[in-house]
């Protein structure tokens, strides 16, 4: 082989790699990026339901307040509440304690017959719970998942060129505290 010969074998695998690489790059990538995105998307419909949840719960408090005549510390906190990503899990903790209290007293006055509004609104309570159990389980079985993959080759690679950070465990009664520190990098 002549020395022309040899820099073009080179030339060809060097290019060949590259193609090969921005291949790799491209197909990891959108696979990093469509869990980034069901991430995402599943931590806005966990704060939006959160906000549903606040707005059940007004009523509940409403109706306690008027029909009952009871008011509570617990109430004008949750009046106050306002929802984002960092305090969503505290807040929800005093959303949960506000309708334990709110029940408490509904069964403390167990003599006042329950309206049918109030069986519906507590309905509607039951209903948006379970949509938040199961989208915060959705949302920890992808940010394990997701977790996993930024850490091997070449997802750790592709994730510091796109700046995708190591996502944390939405927490709940199904979930330990241990069990999301176990995630840290």
């Amino acid at each position: 082989m002549t020395k022309t010969n040899v820099i073009i074998c080179i030339i060809f695998i060097l290019i060949l790699l590259v193609i090969l690489s921005i291949i790799l790059y491209r197909f990891k990538g959108d696979k990093l990026v469509n869990l980034k995105n069901k991430l995402d998307n599943t931590e806005e419909d966990y704060l939006s339901k959160l906000k549903v949840k606040k707005d059940v719960l007004l009523s509940l408090i409403d109706i306690v307040e008027t029909k009952y005549k009871v008011d509570s510390k617990v109430f004008d906190e949750v009046k106050k509440i306002d929802f984002d990503n960092d305090q969503a899990y505290d807040s929800e903790k005093l959303l949960n304690k506000c309708y334990q209290e709110i029940i408490h007293i509904i069964e403390d006055h167990s003599k006042v017959k329950q309206t049918k509004a109030l069986k519906e609104i507590l309905k509607k309570y039951d209903e948006t719970e379970l949509y938040i159990i199961s989208i915060r389980t959705f949302h920890n079985k992808y940010t394990l998942i997701y977790n996993n993959v930024i850490k091997k080759f070449p997802y750790n690679i592709i994730s510091k060129i796109k700046r995708f950070k190591i996502k944390s465990l939405i927490e709940g009664k199904e979930l330990d505290n241990n069990y999301n520190n176990d995630l840290e990098v």
